[in-house]
C-alpha cells in the first residue's frame, strides 16, 4: 500500500509507514522541520487520534498543516461526523492533482481536544469505554459487531438482564465543567467531544459543532431503560433528554473518579488512568475537504487504489508539498 501511495505522490510527496509510536514521533519531528503543505492520514480514528498527538508534541505552538483523512479503520467516526467520505486511493489522488494544479484546498476547521498529555476528538467514560471494551472482546471489529452490540444491549434492558447492568456499570466522581461541579456524583457515562457522531450515525455529542472553538460536554445519569426512548432523537442530532443527561459547551472538563482510577476511550483507543483527568480545548486542527471537479479530473490521471488494496491493515501516512 506504501508503494501504491508513493506512485499516487510521485515526486510531490513522500510516504510514511512506522510500525511504532516512537518511529511516528521521529516521523512528526522530521514534518516540523520541513512542513509539507498536506499530511493525509490513512487509519481509522485511532490512526488519526495517535497521528494528531504525536504532531502536536512535535509542532507545539506552531500551528499543524492541514490534515486529510484517508478513511481506512472499521467506522471513521471522525471523518464520517465530517461529511468526509472518500475512498483513500480517489482522494489523496485528488489532492495531489490540486497541488499540482495550484488550486487552493478547502478546509473545515475544527479543534481537537487536549485529554490529559495527548490530543483526540472522542472521549468518553462509563457506559463509551465499557461499550468498546465489549466492541473488542472478540477480535471481531466493524458495524456489523456494533449493531449486535446494540441490540443485545436493547433486549438485555428489556429482560433486566445482566449484560445491560456489565454495559452500563456507573461511573462514580467528581466532573467540573469550567469550573463548576455537577451536583450529581454517579454518572453512566461522561462524554466530551468536538464531533457529534460516536459511530453508526449517532450523534451522541450533540452540542460539538454549537461552538467550534470549544467542545461538547455530555454526562449521562438516567436509567438504561429509560435511554431507550432516547435512541431516535441521539440518531437525529437532537441528543439525550435534559431529563437523563447534563450537556453543554465547554473550555474545560475536569473528572475525578472516586476510587482513584478510571477507563476510558480516547477516539476508539482505550485507556485506564490514575487521579483527576483534565480535557481542555487542544489546536486547530485544518480537516481537507475533497477538491473541485477540476482537480478530481487531473487525478484521474494518476492510478488509484483498488478497494481491495485499500483496505489493507498498513496505516502509512503522506505528506505533499
Amino acid at each position: 500500500m506504501a508503494s501504491q501511495f508513493q506512485a499516487l505522490l510521485g515526486a510531490d510527496g513522500r510516504v510514511f509507514a512506522p510500525k511504532t509510536l516512537e518511529e511516528l514521533a521521529d516521523e512528526a519531528v522530521s514534518l516540523r522541520a520541513d512542513p509539507p503543505s498536506v499530511i493525509a492520514v490513512h487509519g481509522g480514528d485511532g490512526t488519526l487520534h495517535r497521528t494528531v498527538a504525536a504532531l502536536g508534541l512535535a509542532f507545539g505552538e506552531a500551528p499543524i498543516p492541514p490534515l486529510a483523512i484517508l478513511g481506512g479503520g472499521t467506522m471513521n467516526v471522525v471523518s464520517g461526523s465530517l461529511r468526509i467520505r472518500q475512498p483513500a486511493g480517489p482522494f489523496l489522488a485528488a489532492i495531489v492533482g490540486a497541488v499540482r494544479a495550484n488550486q487552493q484546498l478547502e478546509t473545515i476547521r475544527r479543534r481537537c481536544l487536549r485529554i490529559g498529555d495527548t490530543l483526540g476528538f472522542i472521549f468518553g467514560n462509563g457506559l463509551m469505554a465499557n461499550f468498546l471494551g465489549e466492541y473488542y472482546g472478540t477480535g471481531e471489529y466493524g458495524p456489523a459487531r456494533a449493531t449486535w452490540l446494540l441490540l443485545r444491549a436493547f433486549g438485555s434492558a428489556l429482560i433486566n438482564g445482566p449484560f445491560i447492568h456489565k454495559l452500563f456499570k456507573r461511573f462514580e466522581g467528581t466532573v467540573e465543567v469550567d469550573g463548576e461541579a455537577l451536583e450529581r456524583a454517579v454518572f453512566i457515562g461522561v462524554g466530551a467531544a468536538t464531533v457529534r457522531e460516536v459511530g453508526l450515525g449517532f450523534k451522541l455529542n450533540h452540542r460539538a459543532d454549537d461552538d467550534v472553538e470549544r467542545f461538547g460536554v455530555l454526562a449521562i445519569h438516567g436509567r438504561p431503560a429509560g435511554l431507550i426512548p432516547e435512541f431516535p432523537a441521539v440518531y437525529q442530532g437532537r441528543g439525550i433528554s435534559p431529563k437523563r443527561a447534563f450537556s453543554a459547551v465547554a473550555s474545560t472538563l475536569k473528572i475525578t473518579p472516586k476510587s482513584g482510577s478510571m477507563a476510558y476511550t480516547i477516539d476508539g483507543d482505550l485507556y485506564k488512568g490514575e487521579g483527576p483527568l483534565t480535557i481542555s480545548v487542544g489546536p486547530h486542527i485544518e480537516f481537507v475537504k475533497l477538491p473541485a471537479p477540476s482537480a478530481i479530473g487531473e487525478a484521474r490521471r494518476v492510478p488509484a487504489l483498488s478497494p481491495a488494496e485499500d483496505s489493507a491493515g498498513q496505516s502509512p501516512a503522506s505528506s505533499t508539498r
